[in-house]
């Protein structure tokens, strides 16, 4: 009987290496296929620095609509909404508070805004590069 349940263990731990092995040869894989990307990944995410600090940068430099250019648009026809002429009204005390006006969109549960992604990616293969080491 203990020699039928030491064959078990060991077929049990032959199994565990085996499955090891295969796992640490995608994961091996995995990481070169990383490192091939990193440049990619690195350029891509210092573009995407560049056009979030266009996009702002334009935002601050974008003039909001004046009323001659409100008076041109056609009338509103949904019910409930006020017509241009109250919202051309209203348009010159608004524009000092354009900027403030806009409230950032709520993200959903379990994500969170990320500043300086270029440093994030940049540590995630650097951590990588010493997993190595």
């Amino acid at each position: 009987m203990a020699l039928a349940i030491d064959l078990v263990i060991l077929l049990l731990l032959a199994g565990t290496l085996g499955y090891a092995f295969l796992v640490d040869r995608r994961v091996r894989a995995l990481m070169s296929a990383l490192r091939t990307l990193e440049p990619v990944v690195g350029q891509f995410s210092a573009a995407v620095d560049r056009s979030e600090s266009s996009i702002k940068s334009m935002q601050i430099d974008t003039p909001v609509f004046t009323t001659a250019r409100r008076g041109k648009e056609p009338r509103l026809t949904r019910p409930g909404t006020p017509t241009v002429a109250a919202a051309a009204s209203g348009a010159a005390s608004s524009t000092e508070n354009a900027q403030t006006d806009r409230v950032a969109p709520e993200l959903p549960p379990g994500m969170a805004r990320v500043n300086g992604k270029a440093d994030l990616v940049r540590g995630f293969f650097e951590t990588v590069r010493s997993r190595d080491a």
